[in-house]
């Protein structure tokens, strides 16, 4: 059903051309590794879009011989500006079963040209982690 007047005042972003993008990325028994990008998504031209949901968790699956950081975090990164955290979890521990988690709704409008991405990274020495990030955004005539 579109919602809006004819000839009138312009349409509800969700009345315009909307379509769904699924960002998601589920590694489980993962071994250290540097900042590796699992999923990235760019506004493209004559297009807005809608960050609805995302989520991110890591939990420690195997015990490391030196635990250090082990981060999932999605971020954000305006066209021609710096890179900001949307969400980001990280674990110091080397606890089996230690995990953290963070959700968000209602995200920001991203512009034509703007990215987002979902990144991993574990600097310990052994051991392996598991780790999830999803987004939902919609996609919209600008």
């Amino acid at each position: 059903m579109k919602v809006g007047f004819p000839g009138g005042p312009r349409l509800e972003w969700y009345d315009r051309n909307p379509y769904h993008r699924f960002q998601s990325y589920h590694g489980e028994d993962v071994a250290p590794h540097v900042q590796t990008t699992r999923w990235s998504y760019t506004v493209p031209y004559g297009k807005k879009a809608f960050v609805e949901s995302a989520f991110v968790y890591v939990e420690r699956a195997t015990a490391a011989g030196t635990a250090r950081l082990a981060q999932s975090q999605i971020e954000i990164q305006p066209f021609g500006q710096s890179t900001n955290y949307l969400l980001l979890v990280a674990l110091r521990t080397n606890t089996v079963g230690d995990h953290d988690h963070e959700a968000m709704g209602n995200g920001p409008i991203l512009l034509v040209g703007d990215a987002v991405g979902g990144y991993t990274v574990d600097t310990s020495t052994g051991g392996t982690v598991d780790y999830t990030m999803d987004a939902k955004i919609t996609e919209f005539d600008a």
